[in-house]
């Protein structure tokens, strides 16, 4: 049933996109309309998909699924004021995907108190348990993308109480708990959704960073690494994997992951930091010179002398670091990174007004940095303040 569906929607894309390069009208049904909108709003394709919606009103008007497509899409392209009033100009609201949109539409417009009011005027009418599912459940990711994640939960929950075999509910309520830092129970939804899909991709990535978030690193690296055997070569599972490595503690086994990931992709210059502090972390700076020579012929020489010179500073090779402070290319002269190695020169070479002086430029840059204003600290103890 569902090949047949797909291949009618394909059949429908093909008359359609035929019809635009030859120039020719071809009669479409309201529910051909639909169709066809609903298939580029899925790609994120919203003006094309308006323009379907509109062409569709002019043979359709007042057909529901297409006046709830137009305001959904207006939505999308975040034409909140056009939005409103296009729903206001809608004589027939009874819909309730309409509603849901309305409400929607009504908080985007900072009208809180008018939606309010619509959802509670809505959920105490007698709705069928059909419509009463579609509008908790839209209620539910409405508030999570106006971050009330107490109201989306609540919503989701009761959702989950009439249908618990939608995923996005489940991906949802893993968000909303996500936001509220309750990471156990952004595991356990997460968990319920692979338990409906045990190979989607998207579910074991989302578990391996709410492994993380939760300080649960061999579960994390586990969660990538099944999300590596679903998506084989995916590059992102591989990345994620070497930072929670990072995280546990593993930097020798982050770094190999990290130098297996830019062989994939070697255009990611994070990816080379990641690689430099690791180094930094183990105290291995002759690797960590190596990396930033390799990184400096790929990405060229900005911010190369200052990573330099704080290695030199490691070193104890104060001269040394001072030569690389004094070749630093201008552009990287008004920088956070700038200002902490000036202050940490001057602090080594015993002039604590300069360095901070320096350290002060630094938070100027980086307003309340912790690492900026420790520094600070340690020049006022060094100068019995």
């Amino acid at each position: 049933m569902q090949d047949n569906e797909n291949l009618d929607l394909q059949s429908l894309i093909d008359k359609y996109e035929n019809m635009l390069l030859t120039g020719t009208k071809i009669y479409f049904d309201a529910d051909e309309f639909a169709l066809l909108a609903d298939y580029y709003f899925s790609l994120d394709d919203y003006t094309f998909a308006d323009n379907i919606v509109d062409d569709g009103l002019k043979i359709h008007p007042g057909n529901p699924a297409l006046i709830v497509l137009k305001a959904k899409i207006l939505v999308s392209l975040e034409q909140y004021s056009d939005a409103l009033e296009y729903i206001n100009g809608v004589s027939d609201n009874s819909d309730i995907e309409f509603v849901a949109i309305k409400v929607e539409v009504l908080f985007h417009n900072n009208k809180a108190d008018e939606a309010n009011e619509l959802i509670e005027s809505t959920i105490d009418s007698n709705l069928s348990i059909e419509d009463l599912y579609v509008f908790i459940t839209e209620l539910g990711y409405i508030m999570n993308d106006i971050d009330d994640f107490d109201r989306a939960i609540y919503y989701l929950e009761q959702s989950l109480k009439i249908d618990d075999s939608n995923d996005d509910v489940f991906v949802d309520l893993s968000y909303a708990y996500e936001m509220k830092y309750q990471y156990d129970k952004a595991i356990e939804y997460n968990n319920l959704l692979l338990d409906i899909n045990p190979y989607s991709y998207d579910g074991w990535i989302n578990l391996g960073k709410l492994y993380s978030l939760n300080e649960q690193f061999d579960k994390a690296i586990d969660a990538f690494d099944f999300a590596a055997t679903i998506n084989e070569g995916d590059i992102a599972a591989l990345k994620m994997k070497a930072l929670s490595m990072f995280l546990n503690d593993n930097t020798t086994g982050a770094i190999d992951i990290f130098k297996e990931y830019i062989e994939l992709n070697p255009d990611d210059e994070v990816a080379y930091d990641s690689i430099i502090e690791g180094y930094e972390s183990l105290e291995d700076y002759d690797s960590m010179l190596e990396f930033i020579n390799i990184k400096e012929k790929r990405f060229g020489s900005k911010g190369i002398d200052i990573k330099r010179a704080f290695v030199e500073i490691q070193r104890d090779n104060i001269p040394e670091a001072w030569k690389y402070f004094e070749q630093v290319l201008v552009e990287d002269r008004d920088t956070f990174e700038y200002y902490m190695l000036e202050g940490e020169l001057y602090f080594l070479d015993d002039n604590m007004r300069a360095s901070e002086a320096a350290y002060i430029k630094a938070l100027l840059v980086s307003e309340n940095n912790i690492d900026a204003i420790d520094r600070l600290a340690n020049v006022s103890v060094a100068q019995d303040k």
